[in-house]
């Protein structure tokens, strides 16, 4: 026989480790900060909402640890299996002896170990066994008596021995509560990855050119599954995030979106969504409507459907669209429909392609925050930097939208714009944002609104600002001013100031500036070309107000529009982009985001809670209290104990000692002598 065959399972270390309670609170430990992770980061969203947020270095981390969906990553599962099996082996362990200690009176009790005892006493007057017997039974103790060898009678008593259950409910509360997790887990789903029997496409756009191996049965355990139909749309597949690719989900039944209702409050975030939803059964092909709203789910076949979102569902919109290679102030109408690739030409020649994304008809920003503080939304990035104000101000900015332009050799660049003007401290802009990657935040264009709310003024007055004759003509009136020594001299100046800035804006102006001037007296320069400027390009916006048939405006209203235009018409000549699209109109379509779930595990999870409860409740409400009276050599030895809380016993000893005392006297006064 072998060294390893003589010890004791229970006893090998590997076991004692496992079985350990460090070892268990270590897992919980790990298990408690994945699940602060999970809740606070989203789950299951795309991979560009992560690469936003976190950058791509970040993002790819994170992704690597699983943190993109924490409760399905296989570190999370193989510390829950850790869990559950370190929990049994610990019951294992110890319910055994528990058993036994709760069946037991402790009829070996000696009369030294009960002398030893906190809570112990000699009776002065005699009672009998079976009165003692009778007494404790009363007071809601198990009783057993017990005659000895040697003459001696023990009489032992038991209360609230189930307190041992707290331990063993507690115990198994974690290992059922695992269970239920890893059921839902999709651990088969990974068993079926790791084996070559499902494989993820990450090349497939729709369901029906996703391969058979991609494709899961109705019959599949468990699942957590998005899909998003438009009104009028159905599906009877949901979408799976599976490592790197998708898996498609098959379902008992078929979705279709009859009509989603939205209600907003004043200040444009919504306050509820619903989808009013068709639900064909395909076992008996019985038709049912059913309304799911937030918090309002509803489940077939075991399968729930939850409202989890609501997006753009391809919506009309219309543009007007400015050609930045020509100075023209008319523009041309543009239709599409959002979510869609559309061809853009540019001189007859097919030299874009404009991809429309996500259209949204409402905007909440929080307008309060000062532009010192990074933000996700478009306060953050275009707030004056002089505003302070700390209280939050939501507010809905409007309709805007997402859009591509990307040119013949795949390179893109991304816009977003908003259909109404944005309120700024210093008046009214309409804003389109810029950016080249997902990682980089939007770089904002703010053209100023007319007093009509309109963006053809500003156009009208970039129009004429690259007329020449124009602006030979403003110089003139502008050296009238100027002494007549020098004011022809004035007026060259003042044109070739417009010119230089009407080329490239204040960008142009500054190389000039860099490359002619000494540099001891750029500062100085610096200061009359923008005297000069603003001489100049202040009676063309004048001509510009009059074209648009708009009265003229007071100096400050002047003056603030025309620092805000040349500052427009500055990022203008650097924007990234052949053509300037302003959204003009848009007939709505939403689409509603649907979550499907299939999670038998939960049922696992509520018994496991109420395992926890009634551990909870028989280890800290239940205390297990023992009493023995011990009859030996003419005197009456009575003592208790308890697991726990011995300062319990301090009254409850003396009171059950007197009531002993008590009883034996009674019974005793009508006893003959």
């Amino acid at each position: 026989m072998t060294r390893s065959e003589k010890i004791p399972l229970i006893r090998r270390p590997w076991f004692a480790f496992l079985s350990s309670m460090r070892f268990a609170v270590a897992l919980l430990c790990v298990l408690a900060v994945a699940s602060v992770i999970g809740t606070v980061l989203q789950q299951n969203q795309a991979p560009a909402d992560y690469i936003v947020k976190f950058g791509p270095f970040w993002a790819k981390i994170f992704e690597f640890l699983g943190l993109y969906d924490v409760y399905a990553s296989g570190w999370f599962v193989v510390i829950m299996l850790f869990l559950v099996l370190s929990t049994g082996l610990c019951l294992w362990r110890n319910v055994p002896p528990f058993w036994r200690e709760m069946r037991s009176f402790r009829l070996k009790a000696s009369k030294r170990s009960l002398a030893a005892m906190k809570n112990s006493a000699l009776l002065e007057s005699a009672v009998a066994p079976e009165v003692a017997a009778r007494y404790f039974a009363v007071q809601g103790f198990a009783v057993k008596q017990s005659a000895r060898e040697d003459g001696s009678v023990l009489v032992a008593a038991k209360k609230g021995a189930m307190n041992k259950w707290g331990y063993i409910f507690a115990h198994l509360a974690v290992i059922v509560i695992c269970l239920g997790g890893l059921i839902d887990s999709n651990l088969l789903l990974k068993i079926g990855m790791l084996t070559g029997r499902i494989v993820p496409d990450d090349a497939a756009v729709f369901a029906r050119d996703f391969k058979p191996q991609s494709v899961l049965g109705a019959g599949n355990l468990s699942f957590r599954g998005n899909v998003n139909l438009s009104e009028g749309q159905e599906a009877d597949v949901v979408f799976l995030n599976a490592d790197k690719g998708m898996l498609v989900q098959k379902l008992p039944f078929a979705v279709k979106l009859k009509k989603f209702n939205i209600d907003f409050y004043h200040t444009g975030m919504p306050s509820d969504f619903a989808s009013e939803l068709e639900i064909t059964d395909k076992a008996s092909g019985k038709r049912e409507t059913h309304t799911v709203r937030v918090n309002h789910p509803y489940t077939l076949h075991g399968v729930t459907i939850y409202q989890a979102s609501f997006a753009d569902g391809g919506s009309d919109v219309a543009f007007k669209a400015w050609n930045l290679a020509s100075a023209s102030s008319s523009f041309a109408d543009l239709k599409g429909r959002s979510m869609n690739t559309f061809p853009l030409n540019m001189g007859g020649e097919q030299k874009y392609t404009l991809e429309l994304d996500q259209f949204a008809s409402t905007n909440v920003e929080d307008m309060g925050r000062p532009s010192e503080k990074a933000s996700d939304g478009l306060q953050g990035k275009i707030n004056d930097v002089r505003s302070v104000r700390q209280d939050k101000k939501f507010t809905n900015l409007g309709p805007s939208i997402i859009y591509r332009l990307r040119d013949k050799a795949g390179q893109a660049v991304e816009f977003k714009n908003y259909m109404l003007p944005v309120k700024q401290e210093d008046g009214l802009f309409f804003v389109t944002g810029t950016r080249s990657g997902l990682e980089q935040q939007y770089r904002w264009l703010r053209i100023p609104a007319d007093s009509k709310n309109n963006i053809d003024t500003f156009m009208a007055w970039r129009e004429l600002m690259n007329d020449e004759t124009l602006r030979r003509r403003t110089a003139a009136e502008a050296a009238q001013a100027a002494p007549e020594a020098v004011r022809a001299q004035f007026a060259t100046a003042v044109e070739n100031t417009l010119a230089l800035f009407a080329r490239g804006g204040y960008l142009e102006l500054d190389r000039f500036v860099q490359t002619a001037v000494p540099e001891n007296e750029r500062d100085k320069m610096n200061g009359y070309f923008y005297q000069m400027l603003f001489a100049g390009a202040r009676p063309i916006l004048d001509e510009a107000l009059k074209k648009q048939n708009l009265p003229p405006m007071d100096d400050e209203a002047h003056k603030r529009y025309l620092l805000a235009a040349m500052d427009a018409y500055t990022g203008l000549t650097e924007y990234p982009a052949p053509v300037l699209l302003q959204l003009d109109g848009f007939t709505e379509v939403r689409s509603s985001g649907l979550q499907m779930t299939k999670s038998p595990g939960a049922s696992l999870v509520y018994l496991g809670s109420l395992l926890l409860v009634l551990g909870t409740v028989f280890m800290f409400y239940i205390r297990e209290k023992r009493a023995w009276l011990l009859y030996e050599g003419g005197q009456i030895r009575f003592a208790m104990s308890s697991n726990r809380h011995e300062r319990d016993l301090k009254t409850e000893f003396p009171a059950h000692l007197a009531n002993l005392q008590q009883l034996a006297e009674d019974l005793n006064h009508d006893t003959p002598h």
